[in-house]
């Protein structure tokens, strides 16, 4: 997969050569700064574990665990099919280049189907786990449109032909990715269970970035405006393997631990790039295209995951999770990577770093009642360093949990993350409102 922009540059670039040659000139334009690649802030698993500030790795008692911790499938007991769907909101806000913009996108999908079955054993545990997750979320306006002015030449190297044009750009992405799991787990002891998956991922990714450039104040005696797309449409496939342990160290304590393994996404897809030009002396549109079919593949590196819970009481549970992933090692084909000049040829080095993150997060059982309520916060560290961090990533989570009849649990989740990002270079700021609204139901025969 490309990295947002930074992989059509050079072929626009060679496009837009057409048009300037011979022509004109402009400049600015494609001045966006770079957008990352969407892997590196995973949905949270299960809507217990969302209103929880994500912690999940000790605290799961049901099939959610298939993709966080699979060793907690050994705590089932019951045969147990659930399902669940998400409500999201994104909306983003800032400058670019001295103007404003603001958008909102909002969605709802199906997140989770989950099927576990608890053999009878003589001793101890062993449960089988099957499941569909929805791991990522790419749909985002990754620069919301705004408007500009660009510098406008007729003929170069004759400033007193110089004007201004009007400049619109606009880039939006879209697609996911979904595991189709088959994990178990079984008791080695009885403090001790182990488990293990292994998920094929699949999905879509697609992007669309936009700039149109008008003459309107009559600038030019030839052209009109130009219109630029880049399409990058394309389909993912990978695989991955999470294994798992959850240890019980007393009757109030237990510790949870996974790592998964390097997960290698293919992008199978067509990127196309066109440009439109309308001149009036002589009047005519002209239109060029440059279509590309590209076999791209992303290598994630390790992740390592633990995590405590600790019931004080019988009827509150606190939990804590911290995770590890080192970004900068994921491997990529033509490289995750940023052009830098200012020295003998070119440079380059790595957009991505290593992030440690952490959820926190609190579950009580009101007396009487068969309903339980949650909290947490969550602090999901960014990995891009294409852009400066000004406030990182985190999440303010609330949930709560009722069992009807002693079969049917529902659970919901409300999480709200934010952040604020800039780049001096390209006067470019935002400001991020991550909202969703998750709603889960388990039953259990």
């Amino acid at each position: 997969m490309r990295s947002g922009r930074t992989a059509g540059i050079p072929v626009l670039a060679g496009v837009l050569a057409l048009f300037l040659v011979g022509a004109a000139s402009a400049d600015s334009g494609f001045v966006a700064p770079l957008t990352e690649i969407p892997l590196t802030n995973q949905l949270p698993a299960g809507a217990r574990a969302a209103g929880m500030g994500f912690v999940s790795m000790a605290i799961a008692d049901d099939a959610t665990c298939i993709t966080t911790n699979p060793a907690a499938l050994a705590r089932l007991n019951r045969v147990e099919l659930s399902g669940g769907f998400r409500r999201s909101s994104f909306g983003i806000e800032g400058g670019m280049a001295g103007s404003d913009f603001a958008t909102e996108l909002s969605g709802t999908d199906f997140t989770s189907v989950r099927f576990a079955y608890p053999f009878p054993t003589f001793r101890g545990s062993l449960v089988f786990g099957l499941g569909a997750e929805r791991l990522y979320d790419f749909d985002a306006d990754r620069l919301a449109a705004y408007q500009d002015e660009i510098s406008w030449q007729e003929n170069p190297g004759e400033p007193d032909e110089t004007g201004v044009w009007s400049s619109e750009e606009d880039y939006v992405a879209e697609g996911g990715i979904t595991s189709l799991s088959a994990a178990c787990a079984v008791d080695v002891s009885p403090a001790i269970s182990l488990g293990a998956a292994v998920s094929y991922l699949t999905g879509d990714y697609n992007s669309t970035f936009m700039w149109d450039v008008y003459d309107d104040l009559d600038v030019s005696e030839r052209y009109t405006d130009v219109h630029i797309i880049e399409q990058y449409d394309s389909n993912v496939s990978g695989i991955r393997a999470t294994l798992g342990g959850l240890f019980y160290v007393s009757e109030q304590l237990s510790v949870g631990v996974a790592i998964d393994t390097p997960t290698s996404l293919t992008f199978d897809g067509t990127e196309v790039s066109y440009i439109r030009q309308v001149t009036t002396n002589p009047d005519s549109t002209t239109a060029y295209e440059v279509r590309t079919l590209f076999t791209d593949e992303v290598t994630l590196p390790f992740s390592f995951r633990g995590g405590c819970a600790y019931s004080p009481v019988d009827f509150v549970v606190v939990g804590a999770d911290v995770s590890f992933t080192e970004w900068s090692d994921m491997e990529y084909a033509g490289r995750l990577t940023e052009t830098e000049s200012g020295t003998d040829g070119l440079s380059r080095r790595s957009l991505y770093e290593g992030t440690f993150g952490f959820g926190i997060g609190a579950e009580v059982t009101v007396p009487s009642w068969p309903l339980r309520v949650r909290g947490g916060y969550v602090s999901r560290p960014h990995a891009f360093k294409g852009l400066e961090v000004d406030t990182d990533r985190s999440y303010l989570t609330l949930g709560a949990g009722v069992l009807i009849d002693t079969v049917l649990a529902v659970d919901i989740a409300w999480l709200h993350g934010t952040y604020e990002r800039s780049d001096e270079d390209f006067a470019y700021s935002e400001t991020v409102d991550d909202d969703a609204l998750i709603v889960e139901a388990t039953y259990r025969f």
